[in-house]
């Protein structure tokens, strides 16, 4: 966990440069480059642990590299190693999605293992796909395949910070300690995705509907849920008082037991291929993600006649309570989920408005010290004692054995 608190410090220390004096004076000429090359370098600490990461993130050796792995064994032969790296994933694969012991995953076969993943790897969408068909055009280890997605999330999420943020350093460290940069070390060609749609935010607050189109165009060949974001360039035109969103989603909250199931029966006989999406299971709701959705709304509420004049403060508000009105399926979708990261995913960015919004200074110290505890609780909570999305602990491919899994034999829970 310390590599990730280093990275995130240097980080967050970098973009708080643009207070010195120098930055000042080049931004008083409206000179914005250097700004952005702030902003750049500020992402170089995070790019580092997230290219550099080896096993870390459960889709990482359960998707992404023995996929790659499979795609590229059909150009050129595979190493030994890689070979055993394949092996490893198909053994780790087999415990977790079919209950193996660690006994009968080691009876598992390399032939089984290439026949599995050349099976399944198709699944992924084109833009990713072509990612991984240029690195093996290359002939290039599956480490760049970390290196260049970890390059592309970054980039569009500190552009978005670049063009969107009034206190970009705030933005910097919650953008790690809301979880997105966990998020992003696991589900990769999804959070592509959304970077993505973070960033044409700033063509739907511009009301610039060609880029923005097209950046969502781009989002899908990376993951075809992006078209659900197509909506967000409509928020910052709405007028919708609090009070009818909070209306909107209670309503649905109560409705979605007797809706899913529904819905479901009704998936089963229109478009079966979909039917497992709606398979339902109350227990499975999200209540994490929803009481964060319901404290960004409640401070968002409370704050909403002074911010809506803002730039991005009702796009960032309404975005949040989509967010919320998919979760209100989550117990029956499991798709859902998914869907909320899309709006979910610039809190990072409307929390520092939220506080940028409170007039009495010593209230904003306050607001500000209160969000921060609040996420970094969440965050001990999720990644370093639940260790969701499997990103600990921390490793690099720089260890001797790239192929050595025996620390995750046993499932996090």
């Amino acid at each position: 966990m310390e590599y990730y608190l280093v990275a995130t410090l240097a980080s967050v220390l970098i973009i708080g440069a643009r207070r010195l004096p120098f930055f000042r004076a080049e931004r008083s000429l409206g000179v914005r480059r250097t700004m952005l090359t702030v902003c750049f370098c500020a992402m170089v600490p995070l790019l580092l642990i997230s290219s550099l990461r080896w096993n870390v993130g459960t889709d990482t050796w359960h998707t992404y590299t023995p996929e790659y792995l499979a795609m590229k064994s059909e150009s050129m032969a595979l190493t030994e190693e890689e070979e055993s790296i394949m092996l490893s994933c198909y053994k780790q694969v087999n415990m977790l999605d079919n209950n193996y012991t660690k006994e009968q995953a080691e009876n598992l076969t390399l032939q089984e293992a290439y026949g599995f993943f050349k099976e399944v790897y198709h699944h992924t969408a084109p833009g990713f796909q072509a990612i991984e068909k240029f690195l093996v055009l290359l002939k290039a280890d599956v480490q760049w395949l970390y290196f260049i997605t970890s390059l592309i999330i970054l980039s569009f999420v500190f552009l978005s910070i670049y063009t969107q943020s009034s206190i970009p350093e705030l933005a910097c460290l919650l953008f790690v300690i809301t979880g997105s940069f966990f998020q992003s070390l696991n589900i990769v060609s999804q959070y592509i995705a959304i970077s993505i749609c973070l960033f044409a935010c700033t063509f739907a607050e511009k009301q610039k509907p060609v880029p923005f189109i097209l950046l969502i165009l781009l989002a899908c060949l990376f993951h075809k849920s992006a078209i659900i974001y197509l909506p967000v360039y409509f928020l910052p035109r709405l007028h919708i008082r609090p009070i009818w969103c909070v209306t909107a989603i209670a309503a649905l909250f109560v409705a979605a037991p007797v809706v899913v199931p529904l819905l479901g029966k009704a998936i089963e006989v229109i478009l079966p291929q979909y039917a497992t999406y709606f398979s339902y299971v109350p227990a499975a709701f999200e209540w994490i993600f929803f009481a964060l959705g319901a404290a960004v709304l409640i401070a968002g509420t409370y704050y909403y006649d002074e911010g809506k004049g803002k730039p991005y403060y009702r796009l960032w508000f309404y975005s949040n309570v989509l967010g919320m009105l998919a979760l209100c399926f989550s117990g029956g979708i499991p798709l859902m989920k998914r869907i909320n990261f899309y709006f979910a995913a610039p809190h990072f960015l409307f929390l520092p408005l939220l506080v940028g919004c409170e007039k009495n200074q010593t209230r904003r110290k306050l607001l500000t010290a209160a969000i921060v505890l609040l996420f970094i609780a969440e965050t001990v909570v999720a990644v370093m004692y639940m260790n969701k999305n499997g990103v600990l602990p921390y490793q690099t491919f720089l260890q001797t054995s790239r192929f050595d899994f025996s620390d995750l034999w046993v499932p996090a829970p």
